[in-house]
């Protein structure tokens, strides 16, 4: 984020130092959850266990839902900027780069627990409801489905500036 608040300081930045904080306020969380569940699965933690011990942590795709709008409107006045939109084109085509724009890494976390809950789904397929872990993943399965209905509900709320 420290390269990006030097670079706002510039003649003609890509993007607002005060648009920064809006457009990542929510990344550390993201990515010390992200590496939470990465070492719990590496290191053999049965699925449901996992998401059950960091279901507090899990929140903070709520709070991204929540900020998401502001977060498109951010990347919409960005859009005006040639620099940024020519930026944007070449990630579109480049390898390292998914072929991802900024818009398409902004939904990533939005995506990420309506795709927990189809894995767990896939998964309960394939169990005998007598597997000690069934309950287990059924129950993050219900835990994870209201939160991606809280999820869908948040975006849907009109707000006004100072809510953001």
């Amino acid at each position: 984020m420290q390269p990006m608040m030097t670079a706002s300081q510039a003649k003609d930045p890509l993007v607002k130092s005060g648009d920064i904080p809006v457009l990542f306020r929510h990344l550390p969380e993201l990515v010390s959850l992200s590496g939470k569940l990465l070492v719990a699965f590496e290191n053999g933690l049965g699925i449901g266990s996992v998401f059950i011990s960091l279901e507090s942590e899990i929140v903070v795709f709520l709070k991204y839902a929540i900020h998401y709008q502001a977060n498109l409107k951010t990347i919409r006045r960005a859009c005006h900027n040639p620099l940024f939109v020519k930026i944007d084109q070449e990630s579109l085509t480049r390898k390292d780069t998914n072929r991802m724009g900024m818009s398409d890494y902004f939904i990533a976390p939005i995506q990420r627990v309506p795709r927990y809950c189809l894995l767990i789904k896939d998964i309960l397929k394939h169990m005998e409801r007598s597997d000690p872990e069934y309950t287990e993943l059924d129950t993050v399965l219900t835990s994870l489905t209201g939160l991606a209905m809280a999820m869908d509900h948040v975006q849907k709320i009109p707000r006004s500036p100072r809510t953001i």
